[in-house]
């Protein structure tokens, strides 16, 4: 397993291991997973110093205790030399988001962590490939990990509790084992294995489904539901056949279904969306693109506006740029600052994470996200994202909103300037 690959899995476990009480027995995991996530959060496609106060947005915005979490935090980072601590703020030394997840695999073994975290990891990416048995794992995994009966049932019992790998039971000794990533790769032989297991009605619908996403990228759930019907609905997107995610307002919160390989003719869409980066970005785009008015700067030409980012350029200054990217701006993706162009003035918007634009100007010239094809967002600026695997367990807990108020607090503290 190569580094992005294990790095990628670690901030999925550490998702994972947040939605529980105490992280016993994978304190390991969960400090290489949450120095990936802050460091993510900071990282820019150059070098950046961070300024205290946005160091604490960053870290907030990121789900990280500034107070307990933060100061071991960098204290583990700048052991791996990765940021240089003053009394001001910290100096990222060149780590992009593509590297972050190199470096959260090499903080992990740095930590020299139990085998049975390093197997939940192995157990994870095999989950992923295809469904397994615990009975067709257990072996292979207790040789590779040097790990007796007892404490392959533990793993697999963590594993099933935390929510590393999904489980079926299928008898009173028999669980099948799989994951939300499973159709995120080779997925033409494993459609093709969940349709032969549909009723000829279900197979239909789910295959017009199908069809429709790969012509247009994205639907709205309401209009999956309304093909598919509830039940077949919660039963495919369960197993994590498709992608759900919910762009949110003031209002009212938006589901919408892609894919789940939408960014795989390009790369391995587990490793460079482990963040949920890429879908943010597209999603905060999109909404400019197609429900913007003119008045408050709709994007005319989406290729033109992503080339430019990725350029490293600065776009604007229109009044949607301070309202439509507060995502962004919380994830590290994009910086908003008051200036000047072309004799006008006001929030002008700024890449800082280059291969994040890189990927949805792809995906959107290829014709896997296309201009017409996500159009269905709020019609209010986007101020939260719900990434698909969160959407995909949310039967389990219910997620905690952000008031309006903290939100505009912390981005105030984003725009001030320094720290960039």
């Amino acid at each position: 397993m190569d580094k992005k690959t294990q790095g990628s899995w670690l901030i999925h476990h550490t998702n994972k291991l947040q939605g529980v009480t105490n992280q016993a027995g994978y304190e390991k995991t969960f400090l290489a997973g949450k120095a990936g996530i802050l460091l993510s959060a900071i990282s820019a496609n150059r070098g950046i110093t961070v300024n205290n106060d946005r160091l604490m947005v960053l870290a907030q915005a990121a789900n990280i205790n500034t107070t307990f979490e933060l100061p071991k935090l960098i204290d583990v980072l700048e052991q791996q030399k990765l940021v240089d601590k003053s009394a001001g703020g910290i100096a990222v030394l060149g780590v992009t988001t593509s590297t972050a997840l190199e470096r959260t695999s090499d903080i992990f073994e740095s930590l020299s962590p139990r085998p049975q975290e390093a197997a939940t990891i192995s157990l994870a990416e095999r989950a992923s490939i295809s469904p397994v048995l615990t009975k067709d794992v257990a072996e292979e995994l207790g040789h590779s990990f040097s790990l007796i009966k007892s404490d392959l049932n533990q793993l697999f019992s963590d594993s099933e509790t935390i929510g590393f790998v999904d489980t079926e039971r299928l008898g009173t000794d028999e669980t099948l084992l799989f994951n939300g990533n499973l159709f995120r790769r080779d997925t033409t032989q494993k459609i093709k294995a969940v349709l032969d297991s549909l009723k000829p009605a279900e197979q239909t619908a789910l295959t017009e489904l199908t069809e429709t996403l790969r012509k247009r990228a994205c639907v709205t759930t309401d209009y999956a539901v309304k093909i598919l019907g509830e039940a077949l609905f919660q039963k495919v997107t369960a197993v994590g056949l498709f992608d759900i995610s919910v762009v949110s307002n003031s209002t009212e919160d938006v589901g919408f279904v892609t894919l789940p390989s939408a960014f795989s003719k390009y790369s391995s869409s587990m490793v460079d969306d482990a963040f949920d980066l890429a879908k943010a970005f597209v999603s905060s785009v999109t909404y400019g693109m197609t429900k913007s008015s003119w008045a408050r700067g709709q994007i005319q030409m989406i290729d033109a506006l992503l080339g430019a980012l990725v350029r490293g350029e600065s776009v604007g200054p229109v009044r949607a740029i301070a309202e439509d990217y507060k995502v962004l701006e919380l994830k590290g993706v994009v910086e908003v600052k008051e200036g000047t162009k072309n004799g006008r003035t006001g929030p002008m918007l700024r890449l800082l994470k280059k291969e994040v634009g890189e990927l949805a100007l792809q995906a959107i010239r290829q014709g896997d996200v296309s201009e017409h094809s996500l159009s269905a967002l709020p019609t209010a600026a986007v101020t939260t994202f719900d990434g698909p695997e969160s959407n995909r367990e949310k039967v389990r807990r219910v997620q905690t909103k952000v008031s309006p108020k903290a939100t505009n607090d912390m981005l105030s503290i984003l725009r001030k300037g320094g720290g960039l």
